[in-house]
């Protein structure tokens, strides 16, 4: 099976505790990303969402002020952002029903359990961006 390229993709990183940013940073690089903005919450990840235009968002649901799924619901019904519609991916220690419920409502394409792995990371980027 051929690798998927993902050069051309922008990654958008939101995730407040900067040790982990860097972890998942680190992570996208490794799958072959090149162009990879990061935000520590999601009042500065709709910022880098007009600025970068992200094709790819990974974001932590547990963040202050502005959590994941308020950031999710502000980027589905931004007018700012050139892509509303940007893939999402969650990061989250979450099962709980609820608030996979809300984000699924909220059109979120994927979850990760967090701290992700390579493996776990490279799997849901493969599901969502192979072939595009």
């Amino acid at each position: 099976m051929q690798a998927n390229d993902y050069s051309r993709h922008r990654v958008l990183v939101v995730e407040d505790q900067p040790f982990v940013r860097r972890t998942i940073v680190q992570i996208l690089v490794q799958i072959g990303f090149r162009e990879v903005a990061e935000a520590d919450d999601g009042e500065s990840a709709m910022y880098q969402c007009v600025r970068v235009n992200p094709d790819l968002i990974v974001c932590d649901i547990d963040m202050k002020p502005v959590s994941g799924l308020q950031f999710l619901a502000r980027l589905r019904a931004s007018t700012e952002a050139v892509n509303p519609r940007a893939l999402v991916v969650f990061l989250t220690n979450h099962t709980e029903s609820e608030i996979v419920k809300q984000a699924m409502v909220l059109g979120v394409n994927g979850f990760v359990v967090k701290p992700p792995s390579y493996a776990a990371l490279k799997d849901r980027v493969d599901r969502l961006l192979g072939g595009r």
